[in-house]
């Protein structure tokens, strides 16, 4: 276990929204954070839960190359400080972004809140509980449920074990770590050609063991037509 100590006196807190992909899995016209719900677009509710935080000092934005929204982008909230370019995946996105804040004016003890682009219905108690869990912990953080199915794990559309599903957990975000911690993991990974999916995997491979912080099961991560449904229903409770 790495030290849990964090000795700075100060904490500083970024969102940073990876958006620079294309949403296969939701096989849509234009990528799934631009798509409505309801009056707003996901990433509109997804910048407005995050910004809605007091200790949330600003947020970034990474967006694809040939993003044609990038100025609609940063006028969506005031705490949207900037937009910076992404990579071509969300691990590469997500470095660019802890380069750009680093040189750009914030500290490698700063804090960073990375959030999925497509989850709009962060709540307010989910980022207090976060950030009062993690306190000073330089393992950080990340929202989590339980899960409560029966796992299997399987190949050849076949069930080769039954996993223990008290040990098992369903990664949310944000996931909050001190920045330069996550940018030396991602650019470990990205160096060995370690493929992550999230940035705890990252972190992980550090040797640091990030807290799980009980989240919700309204944190949802829209990523298919039916996760667009299950989304439209719940605006319209």
């Amino acid at each position: 276990m790495v030290s849990q100590v964090n000795e700075s006196p100060l904490n500083r807190y970024w969102g940073l929204i990876p958006a620079a992909g294309i949403g296969h899995r939701m096989a849509a016209s234009i990528p799934k954070q631009f798509m409505k719900l309801g009056d707003k677009t996901l990433l509109e509710r997804t910048v407005e839960s995050l910004a809605s935080h007091e200790k949330i000092e600003g947020i970034y934005i990474g967006l694809s190359a040939d993003c044609e929204r990038s100025e609609w982008v940063k006028s969506l909230h005031p705490k949207v400080i900037d937009i910076y370019e992404g990579g071509a995946s969300r691990a590469e996105t997500v470095l660019n972004g802890t380069r750009y804040l680093l040189e750009n004016g914030c500290s490698e003890s700063d804090w960073i809140l990375v959030h999925d682009s497509n989850r709009p219905f962060l709540s307010l108690d989910e980022i207090s509980s976060l950030l009062s869990k993690v306190g000073e912990d330089l393992n950080g953080g990340i929202l989590s449920e339980p899960i409560h199915d029966t796992v299997k794990l399987g190949s050849s559309s076949r069930i080769s074990k039954t996993l223990p599903r008290g040990e098992l957990f369903r990664a949310q975000t944000p996931q909050m770590f001190k920045i330069g911690i996550l940018n030396k993991a991602l650019t470990k990974c990205l160096q060995s050609g370690i493929e992550v999916t999230d940035e705890a995997q990252a972190v992980e491979l550090l040797g640091y063991h990030p807290i799980l912080v009980r989240g919700s099961a309204s944190n949802i991560k829209i990523t298919t037509a039916d996760d667009m449904n299950m989304a439209h229903a719940m605006v319209n409770l």
